[in-house]
């Protein structure tokens, strides 16, 4: 299964609730990967630009996507983004791929 990187902030609303009642929502963030068909890796807390970063084996794109769309829709993250990861048997391919395209590319002069 392709693996994901998804990174995101929570809202000001959610960071007020988490203050008030602190939890770990790695449960919730588990079950919304795996009500797709996923298996979640790991979830962190971060410092940073991003509040949370999360590590999934999803079946496809459009199984991510409807995560990461629904965790959106409820307003409790800000900002989300996802990053599509490529295991390295996969990257060696793309880089021998490459070498066949230069090749044949020329930048422009």
């Amino acid at each position: 299964m392709p693996c994901y990187l998804y990174q995101a902030s929570y809202s000001g609303d959610a960071i007020k609730a988490l203050v008030g009642s602190p939890q770990d929502r790695t449960g919730a963030a588990k079950a919304a990967i795996e009500a797709n068909g996923g298996t979640m890796i790991g979830a962190w807390m971060a410092f940073g630009s991003d509040d949370l970063v999360v590590v999934a084996d999803m079946p496809d794109d459009a199984c991510m996507a409807g995560v990461a769309l629904a965790v959106s829709a409820t307003g409790a993250i800000v900002g989300g983004k996802t990053t599509k990861l490529l295991d390295m048997p996969t990257a060696v391919e793309g880089m021998k791929k490459a070498k066949a395209v230069l090749e044949v590319y020329q930048p422009p002069s």
